[in-house]
């Protein structure tokens, strides 16, 4: 153990896995060894002694990224409990994944005033590594754990006056499937299945623990380069498109079609309607790639969607995205491992490359 690390050794935390078999899917909805509990639309944090340390692990310090600093109101309760291991969600209050980074991924003193004026970032733990004792229950079954889970959190509770940002997760053990459709008829993430027997295996993806159930595929992979923009605009918005580009590629902004048309006439020149992105030289598409089985990086799609801003960033910064991750969603996956439609969703500063394998969403 050190400053940085309150560990002797890095702790990582264990990851679900999902199931394309639709009958098997459907075996697992009845299963009376399978929970259902809710996912949030969150960022994972390990919540170590009230000191939060995100699955990303820095390629400086070879250690997990500490956040602490971002959330002095969750570390203000749970440093309390400086032997107390949690595993949980950090995430806002109707919000989505991306909102959390940009709270969490921001300096300590962005994230402060960011949450002063939009509100304040939660957590939920729904799980538990160590208790406030200093014993291990990392070889427990999850029905157990959840057990000491709630007397910890309940002990948290009655401990202090103000916990309203910290919470233990919702689960239930019957109607799973009408629980999932519940939560996602009002715009949740949907929910994991867990395995009352499965034990908690750290920085692993045990098959048949954790199982996630969600609307549409969604994936993290690694971010290895961009496509250029496409050149020509074929919308139908010609009346009234701004970008074009004359034959000797001066752009010019004009006032649709008929603005275009008469430049042509008066200077003699062809302009093209091109689009946007063209325009302002802006990236395309992210491409991007995931690992196979051999520990090989595979090109598994590319994909749009992004903010201005961001594609500006990334135009003018590229070197500083390549190798990172992001979080996409699709239609589905081809037998040969790429995605249908893909389209970003947001950056994933709390990811590790090596985590970006293929079938393992």
């Amino acid at each position: 153990m050190n400053n940085e690390y309150p560990l002797d050794e890095i702790l990582l935390p264990m990851g679900g896995t999902t199931v394309k078999d639709q009958r098997k899917m459907d075996e697992l909805w009845e299963n009376e060894d399978y929970i259902a509990e809710e996912k949030y639309d969150g960022s994972r944090y390990l919540s170590i002694g009230g000191r939060f340390f995100s699955r990303h692990v820095s390629v400086v310090t070879k250690l997990p990224v500490e956040k602490t600093a971002n959330v002095p109101h969750l570390n203000k309760v749970l440093s309390d409990y400086p032997l107390l291991i949690l595993d949980g969600e950090v995430y806002i209050e109707g919000g989505k994944s991306s909102d959390v980074v940009s709270i969490m991924g921001s300096s300590p003193e962005k994230a402060v005033a960011r949450q002063e004026e939009r509100g304040y970032v939660n957590f939920v733990a729904y799980d538990i590594l160590r208790d406030m004792d200093g014993n291990w229950l990392t070889d427990l079954p999850w029905i157990d754990r959840r057990g000491i889970l709630e007397e910890q959190m309940e002990l948290i509770f009655t401990d202090h006056s103000d916990t309203t940002h910290i919470s233990i997760s919702k689960y239930v053990k019957h109607n799973k499937k009408e629980y999932n459709a519940e939560i996602m008829r009002r715009g949740g993430e949907g929910v994991m299945l867990k395995n009352v027997n499965g034990k908690y295996h750290p920085d692993k993806k045990p098959r048949w623990n954790w199982i996630k159930v969600k609307q549409e595929i969604t994936s993290d992979v690694i971010i290895t380069g961009f496509k250029e923009p496409v050149r020509e605009y074929t919308g139908e918005e010609l009346d009234s498109w701004p970008y074009w580009e004359a034959e000797d590629g001066i752009l010019y902004t004009l006032n649709g079609q008929q603005e275009a048309q008469e430049k042509c006439l008066s200077n003699g020149i062809k302009v093209d309607p091109v689009t946007r992105f063209y325009f302002y030289g802006w990236i395309g598409a992210i491409e991007f790639a995931q690992y196979d089985d051999k520990g090989e990086l595979k090109h598994v799609g590319h994909c749009s969607g992004i903010r201005d801003e961001l594609r500006k960033d990334m135009t003018e910064n590229s070197d500083k995205y390549i190798g990172t991750c992001m979080e996409i969603s699709a239609m589905e996956r081809t037998k040969d491992g790429y995605f249908r439609h893909p389209q970003f969703l947001c950056l994933r500063p709390d990811k590790n490359a090596k985590d970006c394998v293929i079938n393992e969403d």
